[in-house]
């Protein structure tokens, strides 16, 4: 038996038998099919081909077809008949992908400018968003390798942290998160790679000297305090209470844990929203669900009130804290790294688009995050 949230059940949502999927061209809503996708995708290469001589675009057109091989299966699994075909102005930014397709030789630019077409049609309706992606696009084939890890990684750090509330899930989530991300490059340590971002557009600088990023000893307790709660004594008066209690009223003890970061003490490892947990009891017919009562929920409310009180400044499980993390490689090296960067920068549109498509191409199960 344990207690869960009714979060971390994963739904799936799938159009209705009855829906229907168009476009908008004029006045007139039309699909668009995979065939039809494909013919404009040749359309537009033919044009772009025009730029260059016969030898010349036989490369181009091997380079193009490994863009569209990547491009379809993504736009058809976010719409089935891609709409986003039938507008002009993608139209224009597609041959503008194909243009950086055909002059690059790095098979990750193709998938890279495939996940910034998906992104295109994600965020129609943002002109904003947009304007990053065209640009983004413009300089997929300039960008250096290593400057695009450290621009993709300084991006990770700044937007993602784990779901888990176990302080060890959640670090393996982040170390194979950003060992994906560094992908077996060396991170640099001089600044050449920031001049480089910033010539493209892609960062703005700050001052040597007078800005640069927090330490990430600062940084990283208030982004993960989750962890960092204060627990329940054991065999305390509260421990002993909330045992008590959760025995009277059939709440499973497996949600008190050993607390990872401080000697002595209990955790719960269940969410603070009362209303999103549920007891979970396994029969030989199955699994059963259970909703907690008023009376749980009272008990639940006491324990997390207790227990729920954070504290990021405690030297104790800061110290402990620091060691998890340096026993995973990847976040050992980021946080070497992290602290040698002598300058900030702000990451421009142009930027977040890049680091959201080559973080995708890495691992697709994250999500853009603008």
């Amino acid at each position: 038996m344990d207690l869960i949230s009714k979060n971390d059940l994963v739904q799936e949502q799938t159009a209705g038998d009855n829906s229907n999927q168009i476009m908008v061209r004029g006045d007139l809503n039309i699909g668009i099919t995979e065939s039809q996708a494909r013919d404009i995708c040749k359309a537009e290469c033919a044009i772009a081909l025009q730029n260059w001589a016969f030898q010349a675009g036989a490369f181009a057109e091997s380079r193009i077809q490994k863009l569209e091989d990547r491009v379809l299966p993504k736009m058809l699994a976010y719409d089935k008949e891609p709409k986003i075909f039938g507008d002009p102005g993608f139209q224009i930014l597609l041959r503008k992908a194909q243009i950086a397709a055909a002059s690059s030789e790095r098979e990750g630019d193709y998938d890279i400018l495939s996940d910034l077409l998906l992104h295109r049609a994600e965020q129609n309706d943002n002109r904003q968003r947009r304007l990053g992606i065209a640009k983004a696009i413009e300089v997929v084939d300039q960008i250096d390798d290593i400057a695009l890890v450290a621009l993709s990684v300084v991006y990770g750090v700044s937007k993602y942290t784990p779901k888990s509330t176990n302080v060890f899930q959640g670090l393996q989530t982040l170390d194979s998160l950003f060992g994906k991300i560094i992908n077996g490059h060396k991170l640099p340590y001089n600044n050449d790679w920031m001049e480089h971002l910033s010539l493209l557009s892609t960062i703005r600088l700050g001052t040597e000297g007078l800005n640069s990023f927090k330490k990430m000893e600062e940084y990283y307790p208030d982004r993960l305090r989750i962890y960092f709660d204060n627990g329940i004594m054991t065999d305390s008066e509260e421990h002993k209470e909330i045992k008590e209690k959760f025995l009277e009223l059939g709440i499973p003890l497996s949600c008190l844990e050993v607390h990872p970061l401080k000697e002595g003490y209990l955790h719960l490892t269940c969410p603070k929203e009362v209303d999103n947990l549920i007891i979970t009891i396994n029969t030989p017919q199955g699994e059963i669900r259970i909703p907690l009562n008023e009376q749980q929920k009272e008990a639940m409310k006491h324990a997390i009130d207790m227990n729920f009180k954070f504290n990021t400044k405690d030297d104790v499980m800061l110290k402990k804290f620091w060691e998890l993390w340096n026993q995973y490689p990847n976040l050992s090296e980021l946080k070497r790294w992290w602290n040698s960067l002598s300058v900030s920068f702000d990451i421009t549109p142009v930027g977040v688009a890049l680091a959201n498509a080559y973080i995708r191409g890495k691992e697709p199960s994250v999500p853009p995050i603008y």
